[in-house]
């Protein structure tokens, strides 16, 4: 098939580590890349300078690499099953298909977690507020940010490789994302009630 040769250079270490255990390997990077977005959240976007909540992070970083990573794992691991190894523009797009299905689940999941972790401080009717009122606009940017994204993945990178590339955008990502889940949900309700949503 066609696409980027597998071992493009990358760390010996690396490739050693992702050979005998695909999984934990990418909780390690995915868990790195929450703990990198969470502080692009909080410094660029939010711009809490000093006031950084170190707890946030941390808790970012623990859902990246326990929740998420895995299950983006089974993602690519199951469409390439579903579809087959072809690097082909139309294979792709099947398997685009199938990966968006997943991404309500995916950040639905992380809104979720991210609120129960904090305890009586985020009360479970928080939680649904939030879900329906701020996972509608998340998933559809994550659709804008990542078709293309999965699209360049699928058709030009190897499968054991995806998530470490995915990586780079999803620092971006990530940093959108947990500026959005940590947002004050019942604000984003009065906004929603108003007309005065903000994206």
């Amino acid at each position: 098939s066609s696409g980027i040769n597998a071992e493009w250079p990358l760390r010996p270490g690396y490739l050693s580590k992702l050979s005998k255990n695909q999984v934990v390997t990418n909780m390690m990077t995915m868990g790195t890349v929450f703990l990198m977005g969470d502080f692009v959240s909080q410094q660029l976007i939010e711009k809490r300078r000093k006031d950084h909540e170190v707890e946030r992070t941390v808790r970012s970083a623990a859902l990246g690499g326990l929740y998420i990573a895995p299950l983006v794992t089974l993602i690519y691991n199951t469409v390439d099953k579903v579809f087959g190894p072809s690097q082909s523009p139309i294979n792709a797009i099947k398997k685009l298909g199938l990966i968006s299905l997943w991404s309500p689940l995916t950040s639905g999941g992380y809104i979720t977690f991210n609120n129960f972790l904090q305890g009586e401080s985020k009360p479970f009717s928080q939680t649904l507020h939030q879900l329906r009122y701020d996972l509608p606009t998340i998933v559809m940017t994550g659709y804008l940010i990542w078709w293309p994204t999965h699209f360049f993945l699928l058709t030009m990178i190897p499968l054991r490789h995806r998530v470490l590339v995915s990586n780079f955008v999803g620092v971006l990502w990530t940093g959108y994302l947990t500026y959005a889940a940590n947002r004050d949900t019942r604000e984003t309700a009065k906004l929603h009630s108003t007309g005065e949503v903000e994206n």
